[in-house]
């Protein structure tokens, strides 16, 4: 129960953050980009979820971060810039996911047994 309490507030702290910056998302917007970033810190943590711990506790932020950043994306994906009625937008790569904010979350990576 306490792994799905946590996640509940990784959603309600995306939600905010997201409202706050004008966007315009649904609770499954924010449900998505959260599993999807949840499963993101996770694959580069080498971590697997158990029903206690759905990801380290010391990347939420990460993981919030992470999902605000696609949010901030929606209708760019795939474009390292977009000029539209005179506004230039760029970004740091055609991801979902800036690299600044892929380098916070060190990779785990296992070495194959010899």
């Amino acid at each position: 129960m306490e792994s799905q309490e946590a996640l509940s507030k990784l959603k309600q702290k995306l939600m905010r953050k997201a409202k706050n910056r004008g966007f315009n998302v649904t609770e499954e917007d924010i449900s998505d980009e959260i599993d999807d970033a949840i499963n993101f810190v996770n694959n580069r943590r080498d971590f697997t979820p158990t029903s206690d711990c759905l990801y380290e506790k010391k990347f939420e932020s990460n993981i919030v971060n992470l999902a605000l950043s696609a949010i901030a994306k929606y209708g760019a994906e795939g474009e390292n810039s977009h000029s539209e009625n005179g506004i230039g937008r760029s970004y740091e790569n055609g991801g979902s996911y800036p690299d600044s904010l892929i380098m916070k979350i060190p990779p785990v990576v296992r070495t194959p047994n010899i």
